[in-house]
C-alpha cells in the first residue's frame, strides 16, 4: 500500500514539474496561485464553477498541487 501511495504521490510530484514550466507564465502576479483570470488566459472557457472546483482546499485560488491534480485527472489538458 504504502509503495502505490508513494508511486501516485511521485508521479503527481513530477506532473506538478512539468506542468510548473509552463504555469509561471500563466501566474501573471507571480503569488504563486492561479486566480480564475489568470486561469483563463490557458483555459479560456474555464467558468466561476470550474474554477471552484479546481479549488479543492476552497481557499478562493488555484495552487499549483490543485492545478497537476486537475491535470492528471484529466479535468484540465495540459499545457503544452
Amino acid at each position: 500500500m504504502n509503495k502505490v501511495v508513494l508511486a501516485l504521490g511521485a508521479s503527481i510530484g513530477a506532473l506538478a514539474f512539468a506542468t510548473s514550466a509552463f504555469a509561471h507564465d500563466m501566474d501573471t502576479d507571480k503569488d504563486g496561485l492561479y486566480s480564475l483570470a489568470e486561469m483563463r488566459t490557458e483555459y479560456a472557457d474555464l467558468s466561476e464553477a470550474q474554477y471552484a472546483e479546481l479549488d479543492t482546499n476552497k481557499d478562493g485560488a488555484v495552487d499549483p498541487e490543485e492545478l497537476a491534480a486537475a491535470i492528471a485527472k484529466g479535468i484540465l489538458e495540459s499545457m503544452e
